[in-house]
C-alpha cells in the first residue's frame, strides 16, 4: 500500500471515529427523553389521585397479601414526591421567560429562540427538588419490580387478599412490565440501529478506499 492510500485510509478512519461520538450523543439523548416522559407521565396522571389511592388502600389491607400493601404504601409515597414536580417546572418555566425577555431587553447573551429549553428551565429550580424527585423516581422503580414479583408469586393465592389489594398490584405489575418491554426495545432498537450505520460507515469506507486504489 502507497503513502498516499495509508493516508486517505487513516482519514476515513478518523472520519469515522468521529461519527461515534454523535451516534452515542443520539442514543444518550434518546434514553434522556424516554426518562423524561417516563417522569412526566407519572407526575401528571399521578397528581395527588393515584398515590392517595395507593396509600388508602395499602393502610386499609395491611396484614394481608403478605408484602403487597407495605409496597403499595412505599409506591405511594414515592409517587407522591414525583406529583411535587410539575408545579416547581411550571414556576421554572415562568421563570425562564421572564429571564429571556428581560436578556432580549437590555441585549444580553445569550438569547434563545423557539420553544424554552429544560436548561434554561432548571436554573430557575432549586437543586434539592431535582435531587428529591430524581430519588424519588428511582424508589418507584426500585419497588415497581418488587410489586410485580409478589403479585405473580401470590396470583394463585389471590383469594387470600383483598379484591382491590390484589388487582391494584396487578394493573400497576402489568403497566410495569410493558413499560420494561418498552425500554428494552427501545434500547435493542437503538444498538441495531447504531450497529447498522457503523455497518454503513465501514461498507462506505472500504468502497471509496477500492475506488481510489
Amino acid at each position: 500500500m502507497s503513502v498516499r492510500d495509508k493516508y486517505r485510509s487513516t482519514v476515513n478512519e478518523l472520519q469515522r471515529a468521529e461519527s461515534i461520538p454523535e451516534k452515542i450523543s443520539v442514543f444518550r439523548k434518546a434514553w434522556a427523553w424516554i426518562i423524561i416522559a417516563s417522569q412526566n407521565v407519572v407526575a401528571k396522571f399521578g397528581f395527588v389521585f393515584i398515590p392517595l389511592y395507593l396509600i388508602i388502600v395499602s393502610i386499609w389491607s395491611f396484614g394481608t397479601c403478605k408484602d403487597i400493601p407495605a409496597i403499595l404504601f412505599m409506591l405511594g409515597i414515592g409517587i407522591f414526591f414525583c406529583t411535587l414536580y410539575p408545579p416547581f417546572y411550571a414556576y421554572g418555566k415562568k421563570k425562564a421567560l421572564e429571564d429571556r425577555q428581560e436578556r432580549i431587553n437590555l441585549h444580553l447573551e445569550p438569547i434563545h429562540d423557539g420553544e424554552v429549553e429544560p436548561e434554561e428551565v432548571n436554573k430557575f429550580i432549586p437543586c434539592r427538588m431535582h435531587r428529591i424527585c430524581n430519588f424519588a423516581f428511582t424508589f418507584v422503580l426500585t419497588m415497581a419490580p418488587i410489586l410485580t414479583y409478589w403479585t405473580f408469586k401470590m396470583f394463585s393465592k389471590h383469594d387470600e387478599c383483598y379484591g382491590l389489594t390484589y388487582w391494584t398490584a396487578f394493573v400497576i405489575s402489568i403497566i410495569y412490565s410493558i413499560w420494561v418491554i418498552f425500554i428494552f426495545s427501545a434500547c435493542i432498537f437503538c444498538c441495531c440501529f447504531l450497529i447498522l450505520l457503523q455497518c454503513i460507515g465501514k461498507y462506505r469506507g472500504g468502497n471509496r478506499d477500492v475506488e481510489m486504489a
